[in-house]
C-alpha cells in the first residue's frame, strides 16, 4: 500500500488507541503522522456510555486532538428515532445527549415500570447500572409496542485484564424478555457506516479507504459495508493466532497503528 495519499481512515478506539484507560503505545504518533500527512481521519466506536465530549477529551488525554471526528454508536442509535418520539434509554449518558440533540425526549428507566406511559422505542446501550429494575421497565415498554434499538452487539470488550460483558449481553436479555428482535445501530450496520460517510469526503467503495480495529465481527465487517480496506491490528481482542483465518480477512495485519501506519507509509 506504499504511496497511498488522501486515504480516509476510520479508527476503532478500545484495542486499536486504548485498552480502557491506557493507551496503547505508538498510537498517538500514528495518528500524529497520519494528520501530517493530511488523511482524513474518524474515529468511530461502538461503545456509547460517554458523551461526544467525553471521548474527544479521553483522546486529547493521550495526546491526540479528535475535536470533531468522533462517532459513536450512541449517535448511530439516535439517528434512528425521530424528533419528538418517548425514548426509553436504558444507557448511559453517551445516549441521552445523542437521544436530545436528535430532538427526541429521553427518559429513564430508572424510574419504573410505566412511570413515562407510552414509548415509541427503547435504546439499550452499555452502562454499568443495568439492574433488574431497568430491565423491566424496558420489558413493559416492548411489550407494549415500542421498539428496541441497540447501540451495538458486541458481547464483550477489552481490558488490560481481559474481557468483560459487553452491550450485546444486554441487548439479548432486552430481546429475550421483551421477545422482540433489535435492531443494531453501531458496527458494522448501516446506520453508522451511514453516519461515517456523512462525516467523510468519500464514498461507499472507494477503493483504498480503510477501517482499523482489532475485531473482524465489527471493525472488518464495517469495512465490507462500507467498501472500505480492513486494517486488522493485533493491540486487541485479535490475537496473532487467530488472524490468519478470520472472516473477513483482512488486507494489512500489523502488532498495533503505529506498525501498520508504517507498513501502509514506509
Amino acid at each position: 500500500m506504499a504511496g497511498l495519499s488522501d486515504i480516509a481512515w476510520i479508527l476503532d478506539l478500545d484495542g486499536v488507541v486504548w485498552l480502557a484507560e491506557q493507551p496503547i503505545p505508538g498510537a498517538a504518533r500514528a495518528i500524529e503522522r497520519l494528520d501530517g500527512l493530511g488523511e482524513q481521519l474518524l474515529f468511530v466506536t461502538n461503545f456509547s456510555a460517554l458523551t461526544k465530549g467525553q471521548v474527544e477529551g479521553k483522546l486529547k488525554a493521550c495526546g491526540i486532538d479528535a475535536t470533531g471526528r468522533v462517532l459513536t454508536s450512541a449517535m448511530a442509535a439516535a439517528s434512528l428515532v425521530q424528533p419528538n418520539e418517548k425514548v426509553l434509554v436504558c444507557a448511559g449518558n453517551g445516549v441521552i445527549e445523542a437521544v436530545e440533540d436528535r430532538g427526541a425526549i429521553a427518559f429513564d428507566p430508572s424510574d419504573g415500570v410505566d412511570a413515562h406511559g407510552s414509548i415509541d422505542a427503547v435504546i439499550v446501550g452499555f452502562h454499568p447500572h443495568f439492574d433488574f429494575t431497568r430491565l423491566a421497565a424496558s420489558t413493559r415498554a416492548l411489550h407494549k409496542g415500542a421498539r428496541l434499538i441497540s447501540t451495538n452487539n458486541d458481547p464483550t470488550y477489552p481490558t488490560p485484564d481481559g474481557l468483560l460483558p459487553g452491550n450485546g449481553s444486554l441487548t439479548s436479555a432486552l430481546a429475550t424478555a421483551g421477545q422482540v428482535q433489535p435492531t443494531i445501530a453501531g458496527k458494522p450496520n448501516r446506520a453508522i457506516a451511514d453516519l461515517a460517510l456523512d462525516r467523510l469526503e468519500t464514498q461507499r467503495g472507494t477503493q483504498g479507504n480503510l477501517v482499523v480495529g482489532d475485531l473482524p465481527a465489527t471493525d472488518g465487517l464495517l469495512a465490507v459495508e462500507l467498501g472500505f480496506e480492513f486494517g486488522l491490528v493485533l493491540s486487541g481482542v485479535t490475537g496473532a493466532e487467530d488472524a490468519a483465518t478470520c472472516d473477513p480477512s483482512p488486507y494489512i495485519v500489523a502488532d498495533d497503528l503505529e506498525a501498520l501506519v508504517d507498513e501502509v507509509f514506509p
